[in-house]
């Protein structure tokens, strides 16, 4: 039986195989999807293994050690049999996406007909979910996500901002829209989301809704909290309540006249929607094609919606 030396910790190895064959810690984060940083303290861990420096910096870049040049080809081929044990070629016209259940059902699927219209060859697998992605494990080869942008992806386009406004069925209008009119909110019976409604300090809220209409006003006893925006428009569908709802989710309904808006006021939220990949090189035919639809569909999007008039501009 053949006994293995120890090994070096492999994320160690990794970012040094990496660093060495792209010369820049810059760029091997990039590949591997973390920071410089994190690159800079793999080095060092690998170095103290293995008791001698691999790379030194100058200031024309990445210089390899003696050691760190012997070392670099085995590596490098190490990991590229490494990836082809378990490399199953890709179906270049078959995109994994992985998208938030609000944003699919409610903005992307009404959609999806004129995708396919146009790419009648490519299929989408969509994962609705709205899990932390890592490109490096996951199969997917995008992501939509909602927040502030703040993602340690390589490919991170921003679609579309988000705005809200306080919407209900046609059948609860007329007995709400007075209401609103003569400022009797007490009597108003409120549907959202967890963050609309408990004040978290990255999405409006109903709070900031009812101060921009009469500074005093409090919140309503009659209110339902919900988790997901979803079912928060479900509810609101089924003439439970007022929403304050999210415009980009709401665009069909809004269209339809299945919700219609109860005033004018419009919030404009800090957070938006951003499309997410591991590089922008590394997409497939497909997912490549389905980005530039998308990115055209939300900017289609913008457009019929940049007169909305706003009260809150920045917050």
């Amino acid at each position: 039986m053949k006994i293995r030396q120890p090994l070096p910790p492999l994320n160690s190895l990794k970012a040094f195989e990496a660093t060495a064959r792209l010369k820049s810690m810059a760029l091997a984060a990039r590949e591997l999807h973390v920071t410089a940083s994190a690159i800079s303290q793999q080095i060092k861990q690998l170095e103290h293994h293995l008791g001698q420096r691999v790379i030194t910096q100058s200031r024309s870049g990445i210089v390899l050690t003696a050691s760190g040049r012997d070392a670099l080809p085995k590596l490098s081929q190490a990991f590229d049999l490494l990836a082809a044990s378990f490399h199953h070629p890709r179906d270049p016209m078959l995109v994994r996406i992985s998208v938030l259940p609000s944003f699919a059902r409610f903005w992307l699927n009404p959609r999806l007909p004129a995708f396919f219209r146009q790419h009648p060859g490519i299929r989408l697998d969509i994962d609705s979910s709205s899990k932390l992605i890592d490109f490096t494990f996951d199969d997917l080869d995008l992501a939509i996500r909602y927040g502030k942008g703040h993602y340690e992806t390589p490919l991170c386009d921003s679609l579309m901002k988000e705005a809200h406004q306080a919407v209900c069925t046609p059948r609860q209008y007329p007995a709400w829209a007075p209401l609103i009119e003569s400022g009797d909110f007490a009597r108003l019976p409120l549907i959202g989301d967890r963050g609309m409604l408990g004040g978290d300090d990255q999405d409006v809220t109903w709070r900031e809704w009812l101060h921009a209409k009469a500074p005093d006003a409090t919140l309503p006893e009659n209110r339902i909290t919900y988790t997901d925006s979803g079912l928060s428009v479900d509810a609101t569908l089924a003439h439970q309540g007022m929403l304050l709802g999210r415009l980009v989710l709401l665009d069909s309904l809004l269209k339809e006249q299945k919700l219609i808006v109860l005033d004018p006021l419009t919030l404009h939220s800090e957070l938006g929607y951003f499309l997410l990949g591991p590089s922008l090189a590394g997409l497939s035919e497909g997912a490549q094609k389905f980005r530039q639809w998308l990115l055209q569909e939300a900017a289609t999007y913008q457009a019929q919606h940049h007169t909305r008039s706003s009260a809150f501009s920045d917050r």
